[in-house]
């Protein structure tokens, strides 16, 4: 019988049809003429048996396909050795049971998709990936594609490779470790993809929670006497920032909402900088005294009305134009003031050719 078998037919398939096809039909017909139910009979459990030995296995049916059961030695050696021991062993590997009519007040059927289920693909564990970033990526919500290979069944039942590309558009509210999950589709067998955000440093910037932190290197001159900071952000905009506190080791200016989006209170956190003050190895004799003047300056001298800071103060913007004999007035009245100051706590006395020359101011 089993020579002149069509195991196509005994299945009730078609010659293209998919191996999925093959397990459903085999465990339909399988089931039903099973010799130990009331309806089944050994020859068909045998035939089906047969058919799906040959199906199942890809090199048989290649060669059956092509030969049509005309294979010779591999026909007749298949055939000799097949028989009801053979059919009922392939009939309890494939359900994992020789008795599966035990459980059939639970379902004959649920038993089936219990033990299809189990030879189903399945899903392999999720997917992480990190996510590099620039500080201007997140910033300013630029978007990215990203292509990661994955699995899944096609409509042959067939496992195949393809890629799928992920569009990502990033947030100002990302920080490092921020993750970003994308389930898997129905027919994949490579599980959910996770994106780790990792935001590469910068060359001006650091991130502390949801601030942009900067250090600024500033002179001992500048950070007594203020200056102005040009920023260039990383939405392109410059920012320019006046400083006219005196700066010490422990200071920092802080611009309101210039930072990354804090989502949960909505709002964005600051622009913090630091300094780094450079201080002179050394100061020249004229240095240390001019510091001493600037810094000891007598009550009377604050008063920015006073004629004796008027007149210090025109002195240090002197014009280059301005003629030598007028030239020397001021630096000799500076020279009697600065003179006065180093020997007398209490208020300098101009000299007559400082009130000359005021008076000529």
């Amino acid at each position: 019988m089993l020579e002149r078998l069509d195991v196509y037919s005994a299945l009730g398939l078609s010659r293209g049809c998919s191996e999925e096809e093959v397990r459903r039909s085999y465990r339909k017909l399988a089931l039903k003429t099973h010799p130990d139910k009331e309806k089944g009979t050994e020859s068909e459990f045998l035939a089906i048996g047969f058919s799906y030995r040959v199906l199942s296995d890809r090199k048989l049916r290649a060669l059956y396909d092509r030969r049509d059961m005309d294979f010779s030695a591999s026909k007749a050696d298949l055939i000799e050795s097949f028989d009801i021991n053979e059919a009922l062993a392939i009939f309890d590997h494939f359900f994992g049971t020789s008795n599966p009519f035990a459980a059939v007040s639970e379902g004959v059927e649920s038993l089936f998709d219990s033990e299809a289920d189990k030879r189903k693909p399945k899903p392999s564990q999720r997917i992480e990936i990190e996510l590099p970033c620039t500080l201007e990526e997140i910033y300013n919500s630029i978007s990215k594609n990203i292509e990661v290979p994955k699995q899944r069944v096609n409509s042959d039942g067939q496992v195949e490779n393809y890629t799928k590309t992920y569009r990502i558009q990033a947030e100002p509210s990302w920080i490092s470790g921020t993750k970003l999950k994308f389930d898997k589709e129905p027919d994949d067998l490579t599980g959910d993809v996770i994106f780790t955000v990792q935001i590469e440093p910068h060359a001006v910037f650091e991130i502390e929670n949801f601030s942009l932190k900067m250090k600024q290197e500033v002179s001992l001159c500048d950070s007594l006497t203020g200056f102005v900071i040009p920023i260039q952000m990383p939405d392109g905009r410059k920012l320019n920032v006046a400083i006219e506190e005196v700066i010490d080791p422990s200071f920092c200016k802080i611009i309101k909402g210039e930072g990354l989006l804090d989502k949960e209170r909505n709002i964005r956190g600051d622009l913090i900088i630091t300094f780094h003050i450079h201080f002179p190895k050394k100061l020249l004799p004229i240095q240390r005294d001019l510091l001493q003047l600037a810094l000891r300056l007598p009550q009377e001298l604050t008063n920015a009305n006073n004629i004796q800071t008027r007149l210090l103060s025109t002195a240090m913007k002197l014009p280059p134009n301005l003629a030598e004999t007028e030239r020397q007035k001021v630096v000799g009245c500076n020279t009697c003031l600065f003179a006065c100051h180093r020997v007398s706590i209490g208020s300098p006395t101009l000299c007559t050719d400082a009130l000359i020359f005021r008076s000529k101011l």
